[in-house]
């Protein structure tokens, strides 16, 4: 049985604005239906690589093919309907895109209506059949109890899983997880990463990218890691391959180490590493 193609083609892919280099020679494959986290330092490239998928940034050099379609050769509109996205770390509101900030005065149920219509407010009439899907969402992310409650009422965690049902509720084939955590206690990540579990352990789960500074934060069934550093590429592979002490202390800079316990990564910093740092 033949293999699917890649959600995900990235061929010498860079992106210099100004004068500043920002993907440096980008190449990678995400497959299909299954899960590619991409772990990196701030300012390394991640998400500007997410936004070459959407064709929110334009390439200087390179390739990039997303779900069969070449970026610069294709109906972006129609391509973008096809890919769900979260970036609660980013205003986005601007691009009427599906990670958007919605409008706060939405009810949740509402919010995540926006999502089959790429807006920012809930503009258009949704059918019968939208508003089934938007409770089916909101039971999945475990929010039917808050269908009713206004967004900025929602506890930050609650609104970062409203989000994801909101990218959830046109069955996207691509889900773009940008830092999804950022900023949330420990219930509200862990709330989060359920969500993401969840997700992942459905029969035919969309293909799944997930953006992080965290290895704590990698699903059990995430099958590829990319590290990323300097706008570049440089390990990837399976999680058991990539993630050790030497890759993350060259990727992040600071001497670490890691274990694995119970399907997850775990990382530690010792006191006498912050004398390093600061030299």
């Amino acid at each position: 049985m033949p293999q699917p193609l890649p959600a995900v083609i990235a061929s010498d892919l860079h992106v210099v604005r100004g004068s500043t280099p920002i993907l440096q020679g980008l190449t990678c494959a995400i497959p299909a239906g299954t899960c590619t986290a991409i772990l990196g330092p701030n300012g390394c490239g991640k998400t500007t690589f997410t936004r070459t998928l959407t064709g929110q940034i334009f390439l200087t050099q390179g390739s990039v093919t997303v779900l069969g379609q070449t970026i610069g050769q294709t109906d972006i509109r129609a391509l973008r309907r096809r890919i769900g996205i979260v970036n609660p770390t980013t205003d986005m509101a601007g691009t009427h895109f599906s990670g958007a900030v919605v409008d706060a005065d939405l009810s949740a149920h509402q919010a995540v209506l926006t999502g089959f219509f790429g807006t920012v407010g809930l503009y258009d009439q949704p059918t019968d059949v939208q508003i089934h899907r938007a409770d089916q969402v909101l039971q999945q992310v475990s929010l039917s109890h808050r269908r009713d409650l206004r967004f900025a009422y929602l506890s930050t965690g609650e609104q970062r899983r409203c989000l994801i049902a909101r990218a959830l509720v046109h069955e996207p084939e691509l889900l773009i997880l940008d830092e999804p955590t950022a900023g949330l206690d420990v219930a509200g990540r862990e709330h989060v990463l359920a969500t993401i579990e969840k997700i992942l352990s459905q029969p035919s789960p969309p293909t799944v990218l997930f953006i992080t500074h965290h290895v704590e934060e990698l699903s059990p069934r995430t099958a590829q890691v990319l590290l990323m550093r300097d706008g570049r590429i440089t390990h990837a592979g399976p999680p058991q391959d990539v993630i050790t002490p030497e890759t993350l202390t060259a990727t992040f800079g600071c001497k670490v180490f890691v274990k694995r316990l119970h399907g997850r990564y775990w990382l530690e910093v010792l006191p006498e590493a912050w004398l390093d740092l600061l030299r």
